[in-house]
């Protein structure tokens, strides 16, 4: 059962609904989602059940639905109030007078299937003083995890990536991109050393022993 009182940034409620961030952003400043701040000073940060409210309005086909800002706001309250029913049985959800009806029980599976490969990508990556000045890297090994999902943006294919990098597994790779996309390096990225180096010759040097 997902955690009622954690919060998420608008990076990490992208990733977890599947919408754009620019999407997320977008309904914090134009309704309805109201972010709170976890101190003062700091960063919005978003409820589970905003994630769920952005994954039911990203499957919503706007050629059938074109949802006003108080259309958003019945949705919004009515995906709230079957967030705190938690009743399985109830599959699905009839909206506007019975002209809407929404499968929410698939959208909150596939929610808390997309939170569990978040946090399965937070618990791959460390962040060690020790281990190349305390970068981001895959657990077990010295390879950045933001130059893995470099490579994989820059269409590097990931049986080549697999074969540089011995010592990865193929589910690390797609953990490591949903991390780089739930937190986005910051400032300007570093040269990586896959730039000029063979990658066969960089996987023995990066993996710990």
């Amino acid at each position: 059962m997902l955690n009622q009182e954690r919060t998420f940034t608008p990076s990490e409620a992208a990733v977890v609904s599947g919408v754009p961030v620019k999407t997320v952003h977008r309904e914090i400043d134009e309704g309805p989602l109201k972010p709170k701040r976890r101190r003062p000073g700091s960063k919005r940060t978003l409820r589970e059940q905003d994630l769920f409210y952005l994954a039911v309005a990203k499957g919503l086909d706007t050629r059938l639905v074109q949802l006003t800002s108080e259309g958003k706001d019945k949705l919004h309250d009515a995906i709230i109030v079957y967030w705190r029913s938690r009743k399985p049985a109830k599959k699905e959800l009839p909206l506007f007078g019975g002209r809407l009806l929404l499968d929410l029980k698939l959208v909150l599976e596939e929610v808390r299937s997309r939170l569990e490969r978040l946090e399965r990508a937070r618990a791959m990556v460390v962040e060690d003083p020790e281990i190349r000045g305390g970068e981001p890297c895959i657990r077990g090994t010295r390879i950045g995890v933001y130059e893995v999902a470099s490579m994989l943006e820059h269409g590097a294919a990931e049986e080549e990536i697999l074969e540089g990098y011995s010592s990865l597994k193929r589910e690390q790779l797609e953990l490591a991109k949903i991390f780089a996309q739930a937190y986005p390096r910051k400032g300007r990225p570093p040269r990586h050393p896959w730039h000029q180096t063979p990658w066969r010759e960089i996987s023995r040097s990066e993996t710990l022993r």
